[in-house]
């Protein structure tokens, strides 16, 4: 397993809590890194990967499992750290309250997904009788967010009985208490606690309203450590009269006069304590071990392996029923890259597949590759005039499909093993779309299917396109949609039309042919990679910032063309002009409605196939003037 810990390298909880991971994992005999890149994960290449932050979205092909540990409060109101959680293959939850909000946010998905039981908690250790013949109070955090509970704290350090741990920086306000920094690897901090004899277990209120608790109670069970505990709802479900509970009040004084007479009791009473350290103890290492944890993610993380196909299939391919041909369109690349796509293609884990190579000039050895992929992929190649304009390839390759479904794959881009299998069961499932789509990820890459360079980014991978399906963006030429994100019925090409000669944004302009005769619904998976270089002439988006304005305008007089005005009047439409013209329609037939057309008429395409929901349909389609849906 790969623990993608965004903070590698820093003194922060995570790093804390993947030492402890690396351990439990090794005890069971798993081999498992901490990784601080998407590069990392690539070249260890893990079963899975355990992303320990929101802020890390999936990155690689490998199922990557959210250690959803944070209160939904710290993330909920910001749409990138959703779309990351979303692109998760699934979920370790610490609380039926991050559960709720999960399940809330993945209603209307269609995601294989499941849940299991994570917490901030410690490898297994020995139970080792606490220190109490004097007893100290441990205190250990980093203060990430200023100084917590400081009036407690002042309080406190003006006793004898307690010792504080973390960042000098984080603890400047106590003058006599602060004992240093502790190694950040996994085992010293259980040592100091169980040399103090009692640990101290503090939440922000963030943590108790979604009750999820913090690392300090599992610690403190492990080390041996008597507990001292704010009121905590996990805490006082699962340790129960385990551990001493503090008053529920923001008192300082009254708080700080409740541990030290805690403090007396424990050093008077040491049977006493040692009872509550045992049960404490015992609790934890029952049921709370990360080894605990590891071993029972392992069968259902096999079963999602299974249900989602992540396994590459590497043997032969044939197109028959409910085959798939890609695009590929080489002659500006070397063998390298083409390759690179040609193999992702080959180790796709839906079958029926094939390639269509669309060359439009020489590329030095590629029939010497394509004689590899002779007993492996079905391959058709199609020679194309080279006009200067992208579409013509495109349109060549489109003109050659012959399968039930069809796909673009740029030549210097990249499909996860999964892609294709994901999207052709959402368009089993939704028998009104014609268009499956997933997110994509952007690569920044100095070659061919090289290693980094020194100038790429620290973390080369983006999260750049996770986006359910806006018709008002795409009509605006705004596209959110890789070329190589969608899979299509063939049937929609039976009316293709000429080339439109277009040197760009042939891909949107594709798009925008489709989304005359058909719906498209968003996998809510991130399956597919597109990849940047900083040279000019081998990156499209690099190019004169005139070349696009002219494509642009060159689109917006193609969508004036009897055949697309006579069926969806968006020409040249703002996003405001297209929603007002929609509300307007959709308010005389629903007058009950006050919703945004765009939300109800668009935005609700990818939810689930309810008949209130295709009734929005049906009125979707006759506002558009729509086809029947293609089946």
């Amino acid at each position: 397993m790969a623990i993608h810990n965004h903070y590698a390298g820093q003194e922060v909880a995570e790093t804390e809590f993947s030492r402890r991971i690396q351990e439990a994992a090794r005890r069971l005999g798993w081999d498992a890194a901490e990784v601080g890149s998407s590069t990392e994960i690539k070249r260890f290449k893990p079963d899975f990967v355990v992303a320990l932050h929101f802020r890390t979205p999936k990155l690689t092909q490998y199922p990557t499992y959210g250690s959803m540990v944070t209160p939904p409060s710290f993330f909920a109101d910001d749409d990138q750290f959703i779309k990351n959680i979303l692109s998760y293959d699934t979920y370790l939850c610490s609380s039926e309250h991050i559960k709720s909000w999960l399940k809330d946010i993945l209603y209307l998905t269609q995601k294989n997904y499941f849940f299991v039981p994570w917490y901030t908690t410690c490898q297994l250790v020995p139970y080792r009788a606490p220190q109490i013949e004097v007893p100290r109070l441990f205190y250990a955090g980093t203060n990430w967010d200023g100084p917590r509970f400081g009036e407690l704290f002042a309080r406190l350090d003006t006793e004898q009985f307690l010792e504080i741990y973390g960042p000098k920086s984080a603890w400047t306000h106590i003058k006599h208490s602060y004992r240093g920094v502790l190694p950040f690897d996994g085992v010293t901090i259980l040592n100091a606690l169980n040399t103090a004899g009692v640990g101290l277990c503090l939440h922000r209120k963030e943590h108790c309203d979604a009750a999820t608790p913090s690392s300090r109670i599992f610690e403190i069970a492990a080390s041996g450590a008597v507990a001292i505990c704010q009121e905590h709802p996990f805490i006082k479900n699962v340790f129960q009269d385990s551990v001493l509970y503090l008053e529920c009040t923001d008192d300082a004084q009254r708080l700080t006069g409740q541990i030290s007479g805690y403090m007396q009791w424990i050093a008077g009473n040491p049977e006493g304590a040692l009872r509550l350290s045992r049960r404490a103890y015992d609790i934890f290492a029952q049921n709370y071990t990360l080894e605990k944890l590891l071993a029972d993610l392992a069968p259902r993380h096999q079963q999602l392996v299974e249900r989602k196909k992540f396994t590459p299939n590497r043997s032969p391919k044939a197109l028959g029923d409910k085959s798939a041909q890609f695009i590929v369109r080489v002659g500006d690349r070397g063998v390298g890259y083409v390759e690179r796509a040609l193999d992702s293609i080959a180790c796709q884990s839906y079958p029926q597949v094939g390639a269509i190579i669309v060359q439009y000039k020489e590329v030095p050895n590629l029939s010497r590759l394509l004689d590899k992929y002779n007993n492996r992929l079905p391959i058709q190649l199609v020679h194309s005039s080279y006009t200067g304009s992208r579409s013509t390839q495109l349109w060549d390759g489109l003109k050659a499909v012959s399968s039930e479904y069809f796909c673009v794959l740029d030549d210097d881009d990249a499909i996860h093993p999964n892609h294709l299998s994901l999207l052709v069961q959402l368009l089993d499932q939704f028998g009104d779309c014609g268009v499956a789509y997933s997110g994509a990820i952007r690569i920044w890459e100095s070659g061919p299917a090289t290693g980094a360079s020194a100038e790429l980014p620290a973390e080369p991978s983006e999260l750049m396109y996770f986006e359910p399906f806006d018709l008002g963006r795409l009509v605006t030429l705004d596209n959110f949609i890789t070329s190589n994100a969608f899979v299509a019925r063939g049937s929609l090409l039976n009316d293709l039309g000429n080339d439109p000669q277009l040197p760009l944004l042939e891909d949107l302009f594709l798009l925008l042919f489709l989304c005359r005769k058909t719906n498209f619904v968003f996998s809510y998976e991130a399956t597919c990679e597109f990849c940047w270089r900083g040279q000019k002439n081998d990156n499209s988006v690099l190019m004169n910032r005139q070349n696009w304005e002219a494509a642009r305008k060159r689109i917006e007089k193609l969508l004036w063309k009897d055949s697309v005005h006579s069926t969806q009047q968006i020409g040249r439409s703002s996003l405001s002009q297209l929603e007002t013209h929609l509300e307007s329609r959709l308010t005389e037939i629903l007058t009950q409605t006050k919703a945004n057309a765009d939300a109800i008429a668009i935005r609700l395409d990818r939810y689930l196939n309810s008949p209130f929901l295709n009734v929005i349909r049906r009125i979707r389609r006759t506002l558009l003037r729509l086809p029947p849906p293609e089946v």
